[in-house]
Parts: structure tokens; sequence; C-alpha cells
């Protein structure tokens, strides 16, 4: 299962965002007006703040992120460290081939191979640590999407870790959103086959 721990944020990021909206509208803005701007959709106020996350996930989960174009990676290099660990996935033949794959890549790096050369026998499933950064928006476009039940069970599971986080972080923001399936409804998942 991922791991997520909150790194850094945007101190008081409601009263940024606040400071941002009064700013557009030139008097103070209210947990009213908030509510407000984030039923309108006017979310570039929600840039202004941000928090990075120290994250473990596979690979696979690794990728699908990275399609959320602004949030920003940093992320454990296969050739200066040795990787370590694979998602379990609870279906015997496949864990069983990550254990065996998983040794043969710490034998070749024993045997004298770089890291950066084995990993190239590694599954998708092997974990990575990152660093991912995003602004409020960013985050706040993100969650719907990956909450959704048609999302990978892993990545939904990171989601939830990163929303139960943004919700301690900017209740305000976070806590009233919610997986965005009803697009999903519409059509079956080989609507783009």
């Amino acid at each position: 299962m991922p791991k997520v721990k909150l790194i850094a944020s945007t101190p008081e990021p409601l009263s940024v965002i606040k400071t941002a909206i009064s700013q557009c509208y030139q008097k103070e803005a209210t947990d009213a007006t908030v509510k407000h701007i984030l039923k309108a959709g006017h979310l570039s106020v929600l840039e202004h703040a941000s928090a990075s996350f120290h994250v473990t996930c596979s690979l696979t989960v690794l990728l699908q992120m990275t399609r959320h174009r602004h949030l920003s990676f940093t992320v454990e290099s296969s050739r200066g460290s040795t990787l370590c660990g694979m998602e379990r996935r609870d279906i015997e033949r496949i864990d069983r081939y990550n254990q065996q794959t998983m040794a043969f890549y710490n034998e070749l790096i024993y045997g004298g191979i770089r890291p950066e050369d084995a990993a190239y026998v590694l599954p998708k499933a092997v974990l990575y640590r990152f660093v991912v950064t995003g602004n409020f928006r960013a985050w706040y476009e993100y969650l719907p999407k990956r909450l959704c039940k048609r999302a990978s069970k892993e990545h939904r599971k990171l989601a939830e870790l990163l929303h139960n986080e943004l919700c301690l972080l900017c209740p305000e923001i976070f806590c009233h959103v919610k997986a965005n399936c009803a697009m999903c409804n519409e059509r079956s998942c080989d609507y783009h086959a």
C-alpha cells in the first residue's frame, strides 16, 4: 500500500487564499466567499498555497500520477540508489513473480551490474519513493479524478491518504472534495478503446 507524509506546506493557507480573493474583489473575503469561488470554479486563487509530500508507491501509480501535469515530482533515481520492495498484489502468481524478479535484480547488482542497468528487469510493481508538490488548485483538480471508483485500487488509496492530509491542512478547501464518477458512470471503461 502507498505511504504519504506531509513535508511542507504554505503556512495559514486559508488566509493566503482569502487575501488573493480579496485582491480580486476589493473587499474582505469570508468563508462564504471561499465556498462561492469553489462552486463557481474560480480556482486561480488556490494557486497561492501549496503542499509537498514524500510518497512511496508502485511505479505503475507513479506513472499514472505524472499525468497530472501541474504537480511537480522529484523521483528516486534508479541509477543513484538501489530500489527495494514491491507492491503486493495479493495474487499469488504475480507476487511470486515479483519476488523472483526482485531477487534477480539484487543478484545482478551484487554481481557488479550498475543499478540503472539492473532496473530494466524490474516490473512496474517496484516501489519508488518521491517528493511531489502541488499548489492547492492542482491538488483540488487531482483528487476527484483519483478518488473515483474507476481509478486503480492502489492509486485510489494514495488519493485517499493525500486527501486526508490535505483536509487536515485546509478543511475549508479539501474536506468537501469527492470522487468525480459522474462522467465515468455515463460511459464504460472501454469508451476510448
